[in-house]
């Protein structure tokens, strides 16, 4: 079956609510009914089995059937559109302010499906997170204090010794990741991704920054095409500056610097 696009017009408001991470992810987009309002986008015509693995990967949402209009005056029927299955509450709700990532992804969408200009303006006209001083020279801190602390500076881990750490066996093999060329131990009460454990995830952060599939496109170190690593001196500034955040995601929620990673020292030269 192929991938329909039609453009959307819908009596609905997009709002932003917390994320998994305060540090590096801050907010989703979350829409809910609003009168006067319109929300822009595009609807997908997907294949049965793919909706229903989208309803799994979306569990914390509800679909409502909704009427889509296109800008030519196309009706749609019936088509599903995700709300947060917490209800929206003026005035007590929790609202958040979106990564650089997560807000250029709506906004480049957005100009991709030729929206209206006007929707264009209020998505451009949203601020995104941006480090505060305090959280940056607290992490700078934190790694200085790793480099002059002589039990751990000159530890070097193997891709080997990482994944032993992939949380299987956390009291022999502490929950460990890995993040340009650090290795966090996380937090015992701190929730990560079961992809990220075992696993230095840098490659996996830039796909993500960039919008590119994770599961499709991520390596693991026992799988072909691993090495070389990501180059930071390949990077963009924009996507350093994620790279920092996903490690501030980690070391401000009790993560501990136990370690430097090996092969990606190695791939920097």
């Amino acid at each position: 079956m192929c991938t329909v696009s039609i453009t959307i017009i819908i009596i609905i408001n997009i709002d932003f609510m917390p994320g998994l991470n305060e540090y590096v992810e801050p907010a989703w987009a979350a829409i809910r009914p609003s009168p006067c309002t319109e929300l822009h986008g595009s609807a997908f015509l997907i294949p049965i089995a793919e909706a229903e693995e989208l309803d799994r990967q979306e569990a914390g949402y509800n679909v409502l059937d909704v009427t889509f209009t296109s800008y030519d005056g196309e009706v749609v029927e019936n088509v599903g559109l995700y709300v947060p299955k917490k209800p929206y509450v003026e005035g007590s709700s929790s609202e958040a302010i979106p990564s650089y990532r997560y807000l250029k992804l709506l906004k480049d969408g957005a100009r991709e499906g030729n929206l209206a200009q006007h929707w264009l303006y209020k998505l451009d006209s949203f601020e995104y997170y941006k480090t505060p001083s305090h959280v940056r020279e607290k992490t700078l801190q934190l790694i200085e204090e790793f480099h002059s602390d002589a039990s751990r500076k000159d530890e070097l881990w193997c891709a080997e010794k990482l994944a032993q750490h992939d949380g299987s066996d956390p009291e022999n093999f502490p929950t460990c990741t890995s993040i340009m060329q650090y290795v966090i131990q996380i937090e015992k009460d701190s929730r990560i991704f079961g992809s990220w454990k075992g696993h230095n995830i840098t490659r996996r952060n830039l796909l993500q920054f960039n919008g590119k599939s994770l599961d499709t496109n991520d390596i693991r170190h026992n799988e072909p095409r691993y090495r070389p690593l990501p180059k930071l001196c390949d990077c963009s500034e924009d996507e350093r500056e994620y790279l920092m955040q996903s490690l501030e995601g980690q070391l401000h929620r009790g993560g501990r610097i136990v370690a430097q990673y090996g092969p990606f020292l190695a791939d920097q030269s």
